[in-house]
């Protein structure tokens, strides 16, 4: 039995039967077969076929339009999902909440986690908490279909929340007729990844270039002293941790799913449970879930329905020393980077597993009760409750033997509650014949709250107690006044009202006619602006009819206006703006009695009046199209899609003290294609007999630019980062390198001054970085920076192919992405060992699988790195990668036994599989992974492999 992902760039709200088959019918108005074309069909391996943890890794690759980013390998951390392209800047984590695109479980629009926890972080490698993506607590085993929605008419049926587009997840519904049952089960082992493991003689050989080439004596006697002492077996001897890091996790999978009834009344069960191991630090997530839902017809005017689905999850994570340095906030001494001598790795491992504690949880509890009452012939009211909680915990303690002699204690509680109250009322009407009239009006409510309490302790009186149990004064619990406390207590609120009503009009089934008018307000957007009139329309047109083919080929032009909706409060209050009363870059620490004079530098920054939505404008026209009788069929896309209105920070002159000011005004524009053709190369000539092949490929192409900035700017700087009108929003901001200056005479002297070229008043010399001066001025400033490459890639899909002899199974996915660039962090730090050293930040941080030779060092010139010029600074184009790839997803190979038992045991399917998933890569990319790279372009090698991994298992079907 294979898994169908249903993509739809049309407007048909199609649902399947209870074979799988899709069907044309409105999932809103039961019964009534509408005009609007089938979406596509993915033929993928079924979705209970895979060991991946997360929905993102699930669908990449498999649908046009859909891109998927990966900073890490590790089970439970956050990814995010693209589609059609990057609309507002993502410059750091906290950003992704403004283009991640929506998730509908049973059509429960999924609240994520609001980011205003950030506020509080100096450093956002990772959100507080146990920061558990939403998708990874979506169970395969429970999931009958997945749609990927990009419609412009679709996407405003279902509002603002799905303003970024949408997945729309279908779980296991209740049936009726012979009870059913189903069962799968898998497991699997992955394969540690292959590296070379090096010491400090490799490290200390690659620095003697630079010490050879440009050191002094002075600055050969300030080599760190765990490069000094060659016979110290800390450093200089074996470097054998790999065996302590790297190893061969189990993955496993159980669930079953029961259900049955009659016309009357029917359910379904669920019940699963997922453990999902990684290659790296003993990295693993579990998952329990239990689903339930059942529908009624206590009357033939009168149907009800409802669902509940509970799910928990827990999360070992990684040990890493900056994580741990950053939930801290706190930098010790890191002259001496961790040993990669197995015994000195050995010890801290087991001081950590002692003495250490990291608990992270989360639960989900999601519903929802729907009534449909049919009032007369042609008028049906229906009213729905839906309701989806998240409730977050972390507790945390590092003993003193890890942390400089101070050791730390953290808990944090958090959640996320949405609730929606959804009434309809629809009217059909056949107003002559071949003339139908459909009409719905109605009002959605949603109301979500955002809440954390979170407590930090540092210098508790002893590494066994290892719980946050400090309450009122600090004397309570020990009278020690070196114990030092501090705690959050903040929550966010979001409302959401929606008034709508939509026409359609049908002609001779051909022709169709849509319109949507509606009116969004929001309790984010201030008062005189709270409300956003969104409209939308649809033309349709069914060429087949009219060619009397049997071979779909439709056409269809639409268009919307969908309001982006802000989940931040502050912009809604009027003018304000926010003092953390920190020192610079540091909430977590105060100033001296929180005059402000101390802390003028308002973080968050002005807020004045006239604060409006935001909304985006789209425009698609679809062709969709079959050959052969039906055995080929192409699905294309073009579209345009403007994000208007934006609010976003101007800079202000620094004497007003404040960050900037937020004003409306920043347009972006993606504009592109989406193909995807699917393709019966071989029919089998009956079910499981002879050979079948069947291919898909899916592809986008994309491109982005600004389009208007607040207040008619043409450009924008922003932390490092450069927002140009007419340059893509994903662009990085870097120098151009031209190579090195080799002697004295290289270095451009100003004419007018007889001044050498400089950086920061730092005049150039030998060994220094070449960089071009842009405006010929003889000072390499920003002025001198460009725009170049994107994060996001140009082009990008997946190729599938499932191929059938008579009931064995083979399944090939792979997965392309061409154009996205990266900046080498990892390296750029690597060869900035002297700047690293002396700033003793997070940069500096070397975690134990750093000890690996990953940096090729043949791409690099050797510069001075004692220049005062920093030249191996990241921000230039001599760091910045092509990070495009090609990677073989997955392979399965399965086999149906069911034939080989009698008929009277009733097994409808019994396949057993063999899959192994992500197997290879080809790539130019120099770093692991070229999707191991952050959510703003940057790669620094901190993230955890991608586990390769071979799984065995089974599924029976009753």
């Amino acid at each position: 039995m294979f898994g169908q992902i249903q993509e739809s760039s049309g407007a048909g709200n199609s649902v399947q039967d209870s074979l799988g088959n899709v069907v044309s019918q409105d999932r809103n108005s039961p019964g009534r077969t509408t005009f609007n074309y089938l979406p596509e069909r993915v033929v993928i391996r079924d979705l209970k076929q895979t060991t991946s943890s997360s929905l993102a890794e699930m669908l990449k690759g498999r649908v046009s339009g859909l891109y998927n980013q990966t900073p890490t390998g590790e089970p439970g951390a956050y990814q995010n999902m693209l589609i059609r392209g990057i609309r507002s800047p993502q410059f750091n984590n906290k950003d992704i909440i403004n283009n991640q695109a929506a998730i509908f479980v049973n059509g429960i629009p999924v609240p994520y986690e609001s980011n205003f926890a950030y506020d509080i972080q100096r450093y956002d490698f990772n959100r507080i908490g146990p920061a558990i993506d939403y998708g990874n607590s979506i169970d395969f085993g429970s999931i009958k279909s997945i749609e990927i929605i990009k419609d412009p008419v679709r996407l405003a049926e279902l509002g603002p929340l799905a303003v970024n587009g949408a997945i729309w997840i279908t779980t296991v519904e209740p049936t009726s007729g012979r009870t059913q049952f189903s069962v799968n089960s898998y497991f699997g082992m992955g394969s540690k990844p292959i590296v070379t493991p090096i010491n400090a003689d490799y490290e200390s050989q690659f620095r003697n270039t630079f010490y050879e080439r440009y050191a002094t004596q002075e600055e050969i006697e300030k080599t760190p002293n765990y490069l000094k002492d060659k016979n110290s077996e800390v450093y200089y001897g074996p470097s054998n941790w790999r065996d302590l890091y790297y190893s061969n996790p189990i993955s496993y999978n159980v669930d079953f799913n029961l259900s049955g009834g009659n016309q009357r009344a029917n359910f379904t069960f669920y019940a699963g449970h997922t453990k999902n191991g990684s290659t790296a630090d003993e990295t693993q997530l579990k998952r329990y879930n239990v689903l339930f839902g059942i529908k009624m017809l206590p009357f033939t005017w009168l149907k009800a329905s409802s669902y509940i689905n509970a799910r928990k999850l827990d999360r070992n994570r990684n040990k890493n020393i900056r994580d741990r340095l950053s939930e801290m906030d706190y930098i010790p001494d890191l002259s001496s980077p961790i040993s990669p001598n197995k015994a000195a790795y050995g010890n801290m491992l087991n001081v950590y597993d002692e003495l250490g504690l990291d608990d992270n949880n989360t639960n989900f509890i999601q519903g929802r009760l729907d009534i449909v009452a049919d009032i007369l012939r042609n008028l049906q009211f229906s009213t729905s409750f839906m309701l989806d909680y998240q409730e977050g915990n972390r507790n945390l303690f590092y003993p003193k033997a890890l942390m400089d002699g101070v050791n730390y204690m953290s808990a944090y509680n958090g959640y996320t509650q949405r609730y929606v109250f959804s009434n309809k009322l629809k009217y059909n009407k056949v107003l002559a014949a071949g003339h139908d009239f459909y009409a719905t009006v109605g009002s959605d409510y949603s109301e979500d709250l955002y809440r954390y309490l979170y407590s930090r302790v540092y210098n508790g009186p002893s590494d066994y107690i290892r719980k946050n149990i400090v309450s009122g004064q600090n004397e309570e619990l020990t009278g020690n006044s070196a114990l030092t406390t501090y705690r959050w207590n903040n929550r966010e609120r979001f409302h959401l009202h929606s008034l709508y009503g939509q026409f359609e009009y049908v002609y001779q089934k051909k022709l169709s006619l849509k319109a949507i008018l509606r009116s969004d307000g929001a309790s984010t957007v201030q008062p005189d602006s709270r409300w956003l009139f969104s409209p939308a329309a649809r033309i349709e047109y069914d060429l087949s009819k009219d060619l009397n083919s049997n071979e779909a080929f439709k056409l269809s032009y639409g268009f919307s206006r969908i309001g982006k909706p802000n989940f931040s409060s502050k912009f809604a209050t009027g003018p304000q703006y926010q003092s953390d009363l920190g020192w610079q870059e540091n909430p977590s620490v105060f100033s001296y009695y929180g005059y402000a004079t101390l802390s003028r530098g308002y973080s968050f920054g002005w807020v004045g009046y006239d604060l409006k939505w935001a909304y985006a404008d789209r425009h698609q026209v679809n062709v969709k199209k079959s050959f052969l009788q039906n055995r080929l069929n192409f699905d294309l896309s073009v579209y345009r899609e403007d994000t208007k209105n934006q609010i976003t920070l101007v800079p202000i002159a620094q004497e007003y003290g404040y960050a900037g000011q937020f004003l409306n005004g920043l347009t972006v524009r993606n504009e592109g294609i989406d193909f995807s053709v699917q393709a019966d190369i071989v029919r089998q000539k009956e079910a499981d007999k002879g050979f079948g092949w069947v291919s898909y490929l899916s592809t986008n192409l994309n491109r982005n630019k600004v389009s208007a900035l607040p207040s008619g700017l043409q450009e924008i700087e922003n932390g490092g980062h450069l927002i140009k009108v007419g340059k893509p929003i994903d662009s990085f901001w870097l120098y151009e390198n031209d190579g090195i200056f080799n002697s004295a005479s290289d270095v451009p002297v100003n004419p007018q001054t007889n001044l050498p070229l400089s950086y920061r008043g730092n005049a150039f010399s030998v060994g220094d970085a070449k960089w071009v001066d842009q405006n010929a001025d003889y000072s390499i400033t920003e002025d001198d920076k460009v725009l170049k490459g994107r994060f996001t890639p140009y082009f990008y899909g997946g190729f599938q192919n499932a191929f059938r002899y008579n009931k064995f199974t083979l399944d090939v996915s792979l997965a392309f992405s061409l154009g996205n660039k990266a900046l080498n962090k990892r390296a750029s730090n690597f060869y900035n060992f002297i700047d690293g050293a002396r700033q003793n930040d997070m940069g500096s941080v070397r975690e134990i699988f750093q000890w690996q030779q990953e940096i090729e060092t043949a791409n690099y010139p050797i510069y001075n790195v004692w220049s005062s010029t920093m030249p191996y600074q990241v921000n230039q184009d001599l760091f910045l990668e092509d990070a495009s790839y090609l990677k073989l997803r997955s392979v399965s190979l399965g086999y149906d036994l069911a034939s080989a038992f009698p008929k009277k045991a009733r097994i409808k399917k019994s396949i057993i599989y063999l899959t192994a998933n992500n197997l290879f890569t080809l790539t130019k990319f120099s770093g692991n992974d070229p999707e191991m790279v952050n959510f703003n372009g940057v790669y620094d090698g901190y993230g955890l492999p991608i586990t390769q991994s071979l799984i065995a298992g089974f599924r029976l079907d009753f």
